[in-house]
């Protein structure tokens, strides 16, 4: 009767956790699928990134014309008196003049050290950069949910293992009540499972609390709801067979050391770009007008005039106030700084995934470790159990027992969450969580 009784508090204890219809379900492919349609940072970058192709034009680089047309009308009354060499005396009131004129110019920058060239390259690489920043937010956002949706499955198999240990707390606690009752025990036996009992309880409670907290964490990182929850997967697959990169290799992957090389390139051709602005422009512009004017007073009461225009402009850069020589000086300290962040981030991935890398090693080994070790915490609180039920164990000894199997339960949910961390951690250093 009381291992029925036992086995029936399991399946409650199981069924408050798993028995929730009315909770939508949630796997780990609709968490990232959701996060790459809804997460905020995605789309700031892809915004950005669309942004910088839709700068990335012959025209604003320079390489193309610029084309305006003009038009004008204008008109007014005026009262005029005009005496003239030969004694004539013009005197009118009133007089109306209307006036006007249209064109159309066109101007084009020759030469101007080939910065139009320059600016262009430049365009181009601000557009590869930022696409490469899209990719690295989108590995970086899938890092970020599954080692949320991980946290999350990790704190609900720890609320399996509070609530197994207050499964096996109430019946011992209902066992000692038992023997006291009828005198086979002491009163202190029972109330120290009673105590134990109650402990269990708060530490459900706690465990709610934080698995709360890891629901709205991922709710974050999928644009979510934070008060949403879900019904997630009981466990996650694990990949106990990584091979690490060759070092020398991973610059050629990681995205954080791409950004760094293409902000390097960026800088250089700043500096270029600002070293143009020191040489002269050769510029050429062609147009054609019209004008027209009429007015009921003055020497001249009708003027009209139209045709092409040209002309050719030079312009020399003299003396800014040393700016053209500080402009210069400034970019190429750019250029500096961004060779040395290259260099600084080339050095930090690779001590990063040295130190992913023998983490990920750890978890395995701690992984095996903890699951040959449930096996024996469980023959032991076998064991512990049947001794307590015929008297031969002592409350405290089967409690020691409950214990080190509640414990073994929640180092073994732990080294899966740390080998799942640390799996994720290698695939975004190596960037390979969007294959």
């Amino acid at each position: 009767m009381k291992k029925g009784l036992f086995s029936v508090i399991l399946i409650l204890l199981f069924a408050r956790v798993e028995a929730q219809p009315s909770i939508e379900r949630l796997t780990l492919e609709d968490a990232v699928q959701r996060a790459l349609e809804h997460n905020f940072d995605i789309r700031v970058s892809d915004i950005t990134a669309r942004q910088a192709a839709a700068n990335n034009t012959a025209g604003n680089a320079g390489l193309l014309p610029s084309l305006n047309g003009t038009g004008g009308l204008n008109t007014g009354l005026s009262n005029t008196h005009i005496e003239f060499a030969d004694g004539r005396v013009q005197e009118v009131n009133n007089a109306q003049t209307l006036s006007y004129n249209a064109g159309v110019t066109v101007s084009y920058t020759v030469f101007a050290a080939g910065r139009a060239w320059l600016i262009k390259k430049q365009l181009k690489a601000n557009e590869q950069l930022a696409t490469v920043q899209m990719r690295a937010q989108i590995q970086t956002t899938l890092s970020q949910v599954v080692q949320s949706y991980a946290r999350v499955v990790w704190q609900k198999q720890q609320g399996i293992a509070i609530d197994t240990g207050l499964a096996l707390a109430y019946v011992r606690m209902m066992l000692s009540k038992t023997k006291y009752e009828t005198g086979s025990a002491a009163k202190v036996d029972y109330l120290q499972a009673r105590v134990d009992y109650n402990s269990r309880q708060s530490d459900s409670l706690s465990q709610v609390a934080a698995l709360n907290s890891a629901f709205a964490d991922l709710n974050f990182f999928m644009g979510a709801d934070p008060y949403r929850t879900y019904r997630v997967d009981d466990s996650l697959q694990l990949n106990t067979g990584l091979v690490p990169t060759d070092p020398e290799r991973l610059r050629d992957f990681n995205l954080s050391i791409d950004i760094a090389r293409r902000n390097l390139e960026v800088a250089k051709l700043a500096e270029r770009i600002t070293r143009t602005y020191q040489f002269p422009t050769v510029g050429i512009n062609t147009g054609y007008n019209f004008q027209k004017t009429r007015s009921q007073s003055g020497q001249f009461l009708f003027n009209q005039s139209f045709g092409p225009t040209t002309g050719l402009s030079l312009n020399i850069p003299v003396f800014q106030g040393g700016n053209l020589r500080r402009q210069s000086k400034v970019a190429g300290l750019e250029s500096i700084r961004q060779q040395l962040l290259y260099d600084k981030v080339n050095t930090d991935i690779s001590r990063q995934y040295k130190a992913v890398w023998k983490d990920y090693q750890t978890s395995v080994a701690a992984l095996r470790l903890e699951e040959e070790n449930i096996g024996f915490a469980k023959e032991n609180l076998d064991i512990q159990k049947a001794r307590f039920r015929v008297g031969i164990a002592t409350t405290l000894e089967t409690r020691e027992a409950e214990n080190s199997y509640v414990q073994a339960l929640i180092r073994l949910y732990t080294a899966r969450y740390n080998l799942k961390v640390n799996e994720t951690r290698v695939l975004e250093l190596e960037s390979r969580l969007a294959e």
